[in-house]
């Protein structure tokens, strides 16, 4: 594996070689390295990453949602790998950008939302997806404090575990996906009567968004839970032991088979109006 990737220590060295050649291959891309100096040699501290053609297809051409979630890496150093995915016109995956930081931190999040903010600044009517985490939470509360901040449902209920029985089987999902205000109090009702200390316990622990019914209706986007995050994670776990310089350009080379795979299914459709969208009107 050394012979193939090289050692882990150089890899972060060699990370300055990757940001140079992205930046002249594809001017506009983000690629930061945060660093700091120990005893005059410089060390890695964080790294964000964000292709510019990614940047532009999510502000030119998806809904204003994104899903941010963090996974372990498993290399011989250990550290968190963040994301921001967005959704496009057919629903899928669509990555914006990654980061790399040792742990899951308050400091470490907003420094990443920061670096996203600075990528896509921030759009009308953005909605952002994430899970309880409380590091998380003040990342986008610092850097996106006029976004929607979404919780994910999934990991809302696997918090509320405490609390169980068929009312709440009944009525916590269908209050999450219930379209208006009218159905969630009903079902926000019959929880209530069955077992006030469990809503009180919503109202104090889980004060972000986690019903449609509050949604606002500029994002389009409906999920209630961060699924779209946990795709991406899928969808690179078998790269997170590999050395950072040679996983960030693993990353690269999947995205630009993905746009390619996309251009040409994209080329294949007519008009303004998806194909499956008009066979529904007639």
């Amino acid at each position: 594996m050394q012979q193939l990737y090289g050692d882990w220590d150089s890899s972060f060295n060699k990370l300055f070689r990757f940001k140079a050649q992205v930046e002249n291959s594809c001017p506009g891309s983000l690629v930061i390295i945060d660093h700091y100096t120990i005893n005059e040699k410089i060390r890695f501290r964080r790294f964000f990453f964000a292709l510019k053609p990614c940047i532009d297809g999510f502000l030119n051409g998806c809904r204003p949602y994104l899903a941010v979630d963090s996974t372990f890496l498993t290399g011989r150093f250990k550290g968190q790998l963040a994301s921001a995915n967005a959704v496009d016109g057919h629903n899928w995956l669509y990555p914006v950008c990654v980061g790399v930081f040792d742990s899951e931190t308050n400091e470490n999040w907003i420094w990443f939302m920061s670096k996203l903010r600075e990528a896509i600044g921030s759009p009308r009517g953005l909605a952002i997806s994430t899970d309880a985490g409380q590091a998380v939470m003040a990342g986008v509360a610092e850097v996106f404090p006029q976004a929607e901040h979404r919780e994910c449902m999934f990991h809302l209920v696997s918090n509320f575990k405490k609390y169980h029985g068929k009312v709440f089987d009944d009525h916590l999902w269908a209050a999450a996906y219930s379209w208006n205000t009218y159905l969630f109090e009903k079902h926000w009702t019959e929880m209530e009567k069955a077992k006030p200390a469990a809503t009180n316990y919503l109202r104090k622990c889980h004060k972000k968004l986690w019903t449609r019914s509050q949604f606002r209706t500029i994002c389009k986007v409906d999920y209630v839970t961060n699924n779209l995050a946990e795709s991406f994670n899928n969808w690179i776990k078998d790269l997170k032991a590999m050395n950072l310089d040679d996983f960030m350009d693993k990353l690269r080379q999947l995205l630009m088979v993905k746009w390619n795979q996309r251009r040409k299914i994209g080329k294949k459709l007519d008009g303004l109006i998806l194909p499956h969208i008009i066979k529904m009107l007639n």
